[in-house]
């Protein structure tokens, strides 16, 4: 799942739309997967539910003052990138 969700996000935080803040050791862009519903309260470790965020993205849909209208925004972007199929 966190490959495939890196390799859609291209490089990009899939909520920002900004490029990673930085690269890997190894090259790849940073960024981190991001459950909008967590597997422990029985999210679906799918596509659909899982986002590549870059790290300020991802402790604002965690702890931001907005992070549920955040999460829900990203929940939106991401039906509709999965819905639309690879490019």
């Amino acid at each position: 799942m966190r490959d495939y969700v890196l390799l859609r996000a291209a490089g990009k935080c899939e909520l920002c739309d900004q490029p990673a803040p930085f690269h890997r050791s190894g090259g790849a862009p940073y960024l981190e997967p991001h459950h909008t519903t967590r597997v422990s309260d029985g999210g679906p470790d799918h596509p659909r539910f899982v986002a590549a965020l870059c790290p300020a993205c991802h402790r604002e849909v965690h702890y931001g003052e907005h992070a549920r209208v955040k999460n829900l925004t990203l929940t939106e972007k991401l039906r509709a990138i999965e819905s639309a199929g690879p490019e």
